[in-house]
């Protein structure tokens, strides 16, 4: 599978005359830059789903969370006995996308950071207050995962 930046710029796949037949937009029509961390944190304001990327014994492990930000921290519930409650406590990295297949627009953002588990009671309780965050997955997801970012990137690509 070709990566974000491969399908973006084209590298693989059909040629360009085949794209533009096929889409009705050529790749230099698009606009493509980098987001500032302000924009990106913007973008990550309104929660949704994410992927959070670890290292795991069997190697990179990429899983959907859904998330809600509180202050500069993104924060997801899982249960106590998943492979992201296990990682609870380390350095991982977290990205969020939307895309407009039809427009073939888009955006992507993707922290760097240290999650920490949640345990205090007091603190358990204002981020349930401050999100509302109720996870997707069925059965209990008590226990509450913050991560602290340390780097936060994006990219977009819009028509021109």
């Amino acid at each position: 599978m070709a990566s974000y930046e491969e399908s973006v710029h084209g590298s693989g796949g059909p040629s360009s005359d085949q794209k533009r037949a096929s889409s009705g937009a050529a790749a230099h029509d698009r606009v493509f830059r980098a987001l500032s961390p302000a924009e990106c944190s913007d973008l990550l304001e309104a929660g949704g789903v994410g992927r959070v990327g670890f290292t795991a014994a069997d190697g990179v492990m990429m899983l959907p969370v859904n998330f809600a930000v509180c202050g500069k921290a993104i924060i997801f519930r899982t249960a106590p006995d998943t492979l992201l409650a296990l990682h609870a406590d380390a350095h991982l990295s977290f990205e969020v996308d939307h895309f407009d297949e039809a427009l073939r627009a888009g955006w992507s953002v993707l922290v760097h950071g240290h999650a920490h588990q949640v345990t205090d009671e007091p603190e358990v309780k204002h981020l349930e207050d401050v999100t509302h965050l109720e996870p997707w997955a069925p059965g209990a997801r008590d226990v509450y995962v913050r991560i602290a970012p340390t780097h936060i990137s994006g990219r977009t690509i819009q028509p021109s």
